[in-house]
């Protein structure tokens, strides 16, 4: 019973691997500390695609659920849970390959977020540097004046 759901549970968290595989990406637009979890599952997944071996979240649910008494499934977890039911059987490639689109999409879009980021702070910097030195001109202006008054009320000295 518990490795039954123990393997539930896998199966859960699998799934939830693979949809922040495809929107992690976009989820770091606003959260930005997000990147790293994501490099982390988009590496992953690109070294379980490109050496073809199988995915150990995959192997931890199939041992558990062969623990708990049932017949493990054959094949893989897309193959069992996602292919044919999201898209349709036989097109895993096309499958995979929007999924990687869409995390080259999201990191160009980061990117430039980034980018844009860092041109506001860098403006807000340079106006605030303008604002302080404005500022800074006018106490001087100021003080001189200040100091041509008080020369103008001191008596003068016969020296």
């Amino acid at each position: 019973m518990i490795s039954r759901l123990l393997a539930d549970l896998v199966m859960v968290a699998h799934g939830a691997l693979l949809v922040f595989f495809m929107v992690g990406g976009f989820l770091a637009w606003r959260w930005t500390r997000l990147i790293w979890a994501h490099l982390f599952i988009v590496v992953w997944n690109l070294t379980i695609v490109l050496v073809d071996f199988g995915c150990p979240v995959t192997v931890l649910e199939k041992s558990l659920r062969r623990q708990g008494g049932e017949e493990p499934y054959q094949g893989g977890f897309i193959k069992h849970y996602v292919e044919g039911t999201v898209y349709p059987t036989g097109y895993t490639w096309l499958a995979e390959t929007i999924g990687f689109a869409l995390f080259v999409i999201s990191y160009l879009g980061l990117a430039l977020l980034h980018l844009s980021r860092r041109r506001k702070a860098a403006a807000a910097k340079a106006a605030a540097a303008k604002a302080a030195a404005a500022a800074n001109a006018a106490k001087v202006a100021n003080a001189a004046k200040v100091g041509e008054a008080e020369k103008a009320t001191l008596p003068e000295s016969g020296v």
